[in-house]
């Protein structure tokens, strides 16, 4: 999942409520897939591995679901495709949205309602409520649970936007950058900014307007590392390899194609692009060293 419009900061941490909306695109290269089993060996594992901190926030779902159920009865397998070690790519989204759906078909049972569910998939990640529903989702920052949720508003149909994906690596927790922007002193100004922009953004991208979106995103992702680097550890989350990437990406632009950089609370890097000229920028990145992969517009979680 690719957030268009991040949200940063936390101002209920057990509900998980944001300060203000957000806007995000799921995509077709990136994912988790997860199973469900009775095991004695209860819990959530990652790559065959016990995940505990994966465990405390699926036990919140699980209480939604099936209040006095616990984590630890069942056992969930679950891996991210195709670069578990990457930061930046949604994959906590991923993974909260799968796990939740994967939970509600095991413990209710019967057709979701996606809307309703998105609120549950919240209290594991914020971002899974939006990845959860899938295309362009909108998730709404209300006052308390009820008023917290996500809409799908718009698929590949309305805008058909591709992406190349440069998965990096971080030893930077998301968690911890969400507690470190309410430091900064720039903070309630960018939640000001980012709720008028996602106006424009789900304008932008119901208009079918990509150089608006792309324009948008790049303003986006710059005013979120900004808050970082202005909190009280001065947290510096792009690398080296991200600003080469992006100088590309910008050189790219100037030749004529159409091409514009994206990042999330992570060193990896989007880039927002159309159907003609995904291919030529999907090689120029990859002939500067990194690997990286095509993406269209995915759906939302599925049971397969």
């Amino acid at each position: 999942m690719q957030a268009l419009v991040k949200y940063h900061g936390l101002k209920d941490w057990s509900l998980r409520l944001p300060y203000h909306d957000s806007i995000s695109v799921n995509t077709t290269s990136m994912k988790t897939e997860a199973s469900i089993s009775d095991s004695k060996a209860g819990g959530v594992f990652i790559e065959g591995k016990p995940n505990e901190s994966a465990n405390g926030r699926l036990q919140a779902v699980v209480s939604s679901l099936a209040p006095g159920k616990k984590v630890g009865e069942f056992r969930i397998d679950s891996v991210n495709l195709p670069n578990s070690r990457a930061k930046g790519i949604g994959y906590s989204s991923s993974a909260g949205a799968a796990l939740t759906l994967l939970c509600h078909r095991a413990l209710v049972g019967g057709k979701p309602d996606l809307t309703r569910l998105s609120r549950t998939a919240r209290l594991f990640a914020a971002s899974a409520s939006r990845s959860l529903v899938g295309g362009f989702s909108r998730l709404y920052a209300g006052k308390d649970d009820e008023s917290t949720y996500a809409e799908k508003f718009a698929d590949s149909r309305d805008f058909d936007l591709r992406m190349v994906i440069v998965p990096l690596q971080s030893k930077v927790k998301t968690e911890d950058a969400h507690r470190e922007v309410l430091s900064s002193p720039f903070f309630k100004a960018r939640v000001e900014s980012a709720q008028k922009r996602c106006e424009e953004m789900q304008k932008a991208i119901l208009g079918n307007d990509l150089d608006a979106v792309g324009r948008l995103a790049e303003k986006d992702t710059l005013e979120l590392h900004s808050l970082t680097m202005t909190g009280d550890s001065g947290l510096i989350i792009m690398t080296e390899d991200s600003l080469r990437i992006i100088r590309r990406v910008k050189g790219l632009r100037s030749d004529g194609l159409k091409a514009y950089f994206s990042m999330q609370t992570g060193p990896s890097v989007f880039i927002n692009t159309s159907p003609e000229d995904q291919e030529a920028v999907l090689n120029s990145i990859q002939g500067l060293g990194y690997k990286a992969y095509e993406s269209s517009v995915g759906a939302g979680a599925s049971i397969v």
